[in-house]
């Protein structure tokens, strides 16, 4: 059971970890800004402990909120994630910073909250809770060391990976442990192998931060100004293009596509951008497009702009992560093709929602089906207003807000 005591008044003081934080334009920083504020507002004390480096430079970073939560910015390096070493080196920036501040914080942290940029955040939330009375929670982004094992950096059941699941264990336990939250049902799944039974594992979906209803002119100007016919059936995939993701099964289907007027339009970076820049040079018949990110105050007329929505995820990474793109596409009130397993969260939500498809990795055949039936503009409707339906009741921005909130906090349902 957690330690917690809240003060007479209830009002808490709650430090929070990232790595990143607005301006960064880091998703997990926008997200973690959104609890803050809340937590603010329901008149706790909010601390965020992070760093004063850049996420990936801090290329594409918005005006952060006004804020009523103190910020505290710790003066790590900021070598920014092109390199294995320079994020390494970044991190232990880090983490000496934070465990600097929270040894003279004050007034003393009633709870610390620890996410999971970088890893082991967890360590030092259970090492200055009990050093400075509190206890702590987690806010769990990424699993640690799954992640390394499906990225193919440690080899499941290898020494490394045991003694770093042992130090996950060690983040996650003790009496001061109040509670363990994380993105999906499959993580939790995950999870449960890491926490012990009496502690809470409580799944809140993340949401999206783009307008749900951008203007029908706006949408309709991007389309033009990219090319795109209206009889065109736009397939976009616009996010992260990570180790975690994949890609060849839309290449594939972009070379031999199923029908006439299919465009495949890539959206964003990342470490498998490199496979699509190949096809786009080796097919220049292909009605492939590879662009960057799309600026943030564009991103509602951008997915809204898609007719159909592609998002994928390599199965061995089922549980150690959750994208977010799902929310901002159903948001958008657009349907998706998800290639990936029918157990990981996306696949899980896509197939309750009925806002899309759910193609097996490798299954061309039924990519190219999926693709004959959102040509039909009845079946992406459909399937659409199923994706929005399921956004308001799933992924609702100010809900999901409240409810992380009350967990972190320890306060009780009314």
């Amino acid at each position: 059971m957690p330690v917690l005591e809240a003060n007479p008044r209830g009002v808490l003081h709650l430090v929070l970890l990232n790595q990143y934080y607005p301006p960064d334009a880091a998703p997990t920083g926008w997200m973690l800004a959104g609890v803050a504020e809340t937590l603010a507002a329901a008149g706790h004390q909010v601390t965020v402990i992070c760093s004063r480096g850049g996420y990936a430079g801090g290329g594409g970073a918005m005006n952060p909120p006004p804020s009523s939560v103190r910020i505290v910015r710790v003066g790590a390096p900021a070598f920014g994630r092109k390199s294995f070493l320079g994020k390494l080196v970044d991190y232990v920036g880090y983490y000496l910073g934070v465990a600097w501040h929270l040894a003279v914080l004050t007034p003393k942290p009633d709870r610390i909250v620890a996410l999971t940029t970088p890893p082991y955040l967890s360590i030092l939330a259970r090492i200055f809770s009990c050093l400075r009375g509190g206890d702590h929670a987690h806010w769990v982004m990424d699993l640690y060391p799954d992640v390394m094992v499906a990225h193919g950096m440690l080899r499941e059941g290898s020494l490394p990976h045991r003694m770093l699941a042992r130090l996950t264990r060690t983040g996650f336990a003790g009496r001061r442990c109040a509670t363990v939250l994380c993105l999906g049902e499959d993580m939790r799944e995950r999870l449960r192998s890491y926490v012990s039974e009496s502690t809470d594992i409580a799944v809140v979906p993340l949401w999206s931060s783009a307008a749900a209803d951008p203007p029908p002119e706006l949408v309709a100007r991007l389309r033009v100004s990219r090319g795109w016919a209206p009889e065109d059936l736009v397939l976009m995939y616009s996010g992260n293009m990570g180790l975690g993701h994949r890609f060849g099964e839309f290449l594939e289907a972009a070379v031999s596509p199923p029908l006439p007027g299919v465009r495949f339009s890539f959206h964003g970076d990342g470490k498998r951008r490199i496979e699509i820049e190949a096809a786009v040079r080796e097919r220049p018949d292909a009605a492939i497009e590879l662009h960057g990110y799309a600026p943030g105050e564009q991103l509602a007329a951008h997915l809204a702009s898609a007719d159909v929505h592609l998002a994928s995820l390599e199965p061995s990474w089922d549980g150690c992560m959750v994208p977010s793109k799902l929310q901002g596409i159903f948001a958008a009130g657009r349907p998706v093709i998800f290639v990936g397993s029918r157990q990981s969260s996306i696949g899980r939500w896509v197939e309750e929602s009925g806002g899309g498809w759910v193609v097996g990795p490798g299954d061309i055949a039924a990519l190219h089906e999926a693709i004959r039936e959102a040509a039909a503009p009845a079946e992406r409707l459909r399937r659409g207003n199923a994706a929005r339906a399921f956004a308001d009741g799933h992924f609702h921005r100010e809900r999901n807000l409240a409810e992380v909130s009350r967990i972190l906090s320890g306060e009780t349902r009314h």
